[in-house]
């Protein structure tokens, strides 16, 4: 029973940590025109440790993407994969990216993305 109640304080803690350091960044991806992007791929990006998290817009193009922890971020909308000549890698291109923004611990941010390409 000890070691029970001690696994579930402990591990309270530690949601809770998780939480304080967490930010979550949503949105929505747009296309070229400007019409609403649905099912597009976008990336979080941490500018200072390159860590990276995905996410797919919905069928109205809004994407939610949560962060470990606080920072400097941003955002890519990403292509297709497609497969490199002579290679089975399938690579993907950024259509289009915002400029880096902070994301606060424990906040929820919008960052909206457009494709500046295709």
């Amino acid at each position: 029973m000890y070691r029970f109640a001690l696994a579930l304080v402990l591990s309270t803690q530690a949601a809770a940590a998780f939480a304080a350091g967490a930010c979550t960044v949503t949105g929505t991806a747009f296309d070229v025109d400007g019409r609403p992007l649905r099912d597009a791929v976008v990336r979080l990006v941490d500018v200072q440790t390159g860590q990276k998290a995905f996410s797919a817009a919905d069928a109205n193009a809004a994407f939610v993407i949560d962060s470990p922890s606080a920072g400097s971020y941003r955002l890519d909308v990403l292509g297709p994969p497609t497969v490199v000549t002579g290679t089975k890698i399938p690579t993907r291109s950024i259509l289009g990216m915002t400029n880096t923004f902070a994301c606060s611990a424990g906040q929820a941010t919008r960052q909206d993305v457009h494709v500046q390409i295709y």
